[in-house]
Formats: structure tokens, sequence, C-alpha cells
């Protein structure tokens, strides 16, 4: 979404409010990082930019629904994720190198990639499907959250394994 700030930068409001949803693109940053997540829902945004006396502030509350597998049990989970926050807004004056900015381009505000951003940024390294998820059997691949496997559980150490014959 493209935020008009000639309102602001006229001087003629303070705030402007909004509120969008997107589905991120396949061709986004968000989606090639997170190729293994499908972003089924759309992403909800609202929030404000504010002016304090030429100090512009980009405040802004996500809402991200998305599936994956569990990262112990490969069964799919569907999540959610939730984030609240700020980014300050610079009009020229600032190095364009500058993360900690995000830049008016033609008295407009791109809001999709700052919040594409801050999503990556605030995505878990792996989704469980519960807390005390036990994974899968590493011999036969069984799900253990389904019940224990009929594989032996105690496995000597191969290169100990030799000083097994000298007891015999």
């Amino acid at each position: 979404m493209i935020l008009d700030m000639l309102p602001i930068l006229s001087g003629a409001s303070q705030q402007i409010d909004f509120d969008f949803s997107f589905t991120p693109s396949e061709d986004s940053l968000l989606v090639t990082v997170y190729s293994d997540v499908d972003f089924a829902e759309p992403i909800t945004v609202s929030g404000h930019v504010k002016n304090m006396a030429g100090y512009m502030v980009l405040s802004a509350n996500v809402k991200v629904t998305y599936r994956t597998v569990c990262a112990r049990c490969v069964e799919p989970v569907c999540s959610e994720l939730e984030i609240s926050f700020e980014k300050d807004i610079a009009t020229g004056d600032v190095s364009r190198d500058n993360d900690d900015y995000i830049f008016i381009e033609d008295k407009k505000l791109d809001l999709v990639s700052p919040v594409e951003e801050q999503i990556m940024l605030e995505m878990p390294s792996k989704t469980l499907c519960r807390e005390d998820c036990k994974g899968l059997c590493q011999k036969c691949g069984k799900n253990l959250n389904d019940g224990d496997c009929d594989c032996e559980k105690h496995e000597i150490d191969p290169r100990l394994a030799i000083l097994k014959t000298l007891l015999k």
C-alpha cells in the first residue's frame, strides 16, 4: 500500500491513519526467504503516521496467519503472529544507507516494505505443533506423538562396539 504523505508534508494534518490487508506476492522477499511458509490469509495492518514538529513516526500493528510444518514431526501447523512496531520516517536529510529510517519518495510512503521487513525479523526460526512435540523416530520415521515405535532404544556407540567382543 502506498500512503499519500501530502497532508502531513503540507501541514494540513498531523496524523494519517491507515488500515489495509495484503497477500505477499510470489516474488516478494518475504515469500522468497520463507519458501516453506504459506501465507494463505491476507496480512492485516493498521496504524498511523504521526508528525511531531517535523519528526515523523510510523506506528503499525500487524497480524499474520501462516501455515507451515512442525520442525520436529513434520505435521501441518497453522500459527498466528501479532507484531507492533514503530519506525522513524526521513524526508531526505538522512543517508539512504541508514536502515533505521524509511523514506518518503515523491510525497508517498510505501508501507508494505517495512511491514514485510518487520515480519522477517519477528518470524520464529522454527515452528512446533506443540511445545512438547516428540518428533520422529530416527530409525523408522514414526511420529512419536502418536506412540512409541518398536525400534531398539539402546544403541552402542559404533566406536566402542569392538569392546563388546572382549566379553565373549
